[in-house]
């Protein structure tokens, strides 16, 4: 069974990488709003994808743009792939801040966002600074999305981000809490979404 989990998620990788990175004036998505303040150069090519995996016997989803971090996970057969939330820059570009993740050591669980008020909040509940995940927008701008982020309010304190209001709605009438939207990122090119 394990050997073919691996072959698909091995699969799925490869898909992933096999997607054409833009070169040129082809861009990942339209940037109708770009400018040198906001957007760069519009070069999307340093875009990567943001993992999610989620370890249903701990009820907790973690997400991470490290392809071996995904491996492993699955390797030790605790976390399921379930796909690719969205596009994150590994680098600060402009109009971005740091994609902050802490942990908790008492409930395994794990928080990500881009305030440091958040962040202090969390720090004094228990939480650990664990990594920067990546860098985000923190408005809309260069033709990014809403991450959402919902919350559940129980022993694990499970997070989920999603950028679909399907996905966020769903997770609410499971128990979740809305908490908004924890910044904005860039959509996958098409048929890049695994979940």
């Amino acid at each position: 069974m394990k050997a073919a989990l691996w072959t698909v998620f091995a699969a799925i990788i490869s898909f992933v990488h096999g997607v054409p990175h833009p070169r040129g004036s082809t861009v990942v998505n339209v940037r109708s709003q770009a400018s040198p303040e906001t957007c760069g150069n519009g070069n999307t090519t340093d875009l990567v994808a943001l993992y999610e995996t989620y370890d249903a016997a701990n009820t907790i989803h973690f997400y991470t743009i490290i392809d071996s971090n995904v491996t492993v996970a699955l390797q030790e057969g605790q976390y399921a792939f379930n796909g690719v939330v969205g596009l994150i820059f590994p680098i600060l570009e402009p109009s971005t801040l740091p994609f902050l993740c802490l942990s908790n050591p008492k409930t395994s669980s794990y928080f990500y966002t881009t305030s440091e008020t958040e962040r202090a909040n969390a720090l004094a509940a228990g939480y650990t600074d664990y990594t920067t995940m990546g860098y985000i927008y923190t408005t809309q701008v260069c033709g990014s999305v809403p991450l959402y982020r919902v919350h559940f309010i129980g022993a694990n304190a499970d997070y989920i981000y999603t950028t679909s209001i399907v996905d966020r709605d769903n997770a609410i009438v499971q128990g979740f809490t809305d908490e908004g939207i924890a910044g904005y990122v860039m959509e996958p090119a098409s048929g890049m979404i695994i979940n």
